[in-house]
């Protein structure tokens, strides 16, 4: 596979047989709950709310790198009350205006049907993952989800993404690992995966790129 020949991406479902995905800024896109949720716990903490896109740019990497990038600060005392109080919130309210990205649906339906094997490996709680794939109906066309506390170490660390590949009885080298940031490019590429960077996510494009993702797409049409 060439990152420089986009086009050529149409043809990953003939030498593919595994899909993974990050879920959000990938499959949903969450950004107004958890926004939500953030200026839930900020406000509880006695402090302005922040507007949703300057809240997103710290999606990726678990509740605790969120909440410390939110808050500034490492403070542990203080950054264990905002994981706590945004908690609080979101799993009592995890989707609420969380939708699929155009094609998401489609394109885990057709894998399926294909006979591809499919997953999820997020950053976000497993519990909590599982609650939002249920809602929006995606549930019967994954066939494993990780979570971030699935494994002993999250994303950017290959570990989730090659005990995915285990439990699926699959190989790195006919899987591959689809994603918005950096965490997910550089987990796909330390596990001896194939990697698709989505340009509509989340994550910082320029960093993502470094880690020289084998394809940038700006929708999941392409892949279909």
């Amino acid at each position: 596979m060439d990152r420089q020949s986009n086009s050529k991406i149409s043809g990953i479902q003939t030498e593919i047989e595994t899909f993974l995905f990050d879920l959000d800024g990938t499959l949903i896109d969450s950004s107004k709950d958890i926004a939500i949720a953030v200026n839930y716990a900020l406000k509880k903490l006695g402090r302005n709310p922040l507007p949703e896109e300057k809240i997103i740019k710290h999606v990726g990497y678990g509740g605790k790198k969120l909440i410390e990038g939110i808050l500034g600060t490492e403070d542990e005392e203080l950054v264990e009350e905002g994981v706590k109080l945004f908690s609080e919130y979101y799993f009592s309210n995890p989707a609420d205006y969380t939708v699929l990205y155009p094609y998401a649906y489609e394109l885990l339906k057709k894998l399926k049907e294909s006979g591809k094997k499919t997953g999820i490996v997020t950053n976000k709680y497993e519990d909590i993952s599982r609650q939002i794939i249920k809602k929006l109906e995606i549930e019967e066309y994954i066939d494993i989800l990780v979570g971030g506390d699935t494994t002993p170490r999250k994303k950017p660390e290959p570990e989730p993404v090659l005990f995915a590949v285990e439990r699926l009885y699959s190989k790195p080298d006919i899987s591959v690992m689809i994603g918005d940031s950096e965490a997910d490019i550089k987990a796909g590429k330390s596990a001896g995966l194939k990697t698709v960077l989505v340009s509509y996510g989340f994550g910082n494009k320029e960093i993502a790129m470094k880690y020289k993702p084998d394809f940038v797409i700006e929708s999941l049409k392409e892949i279909l």
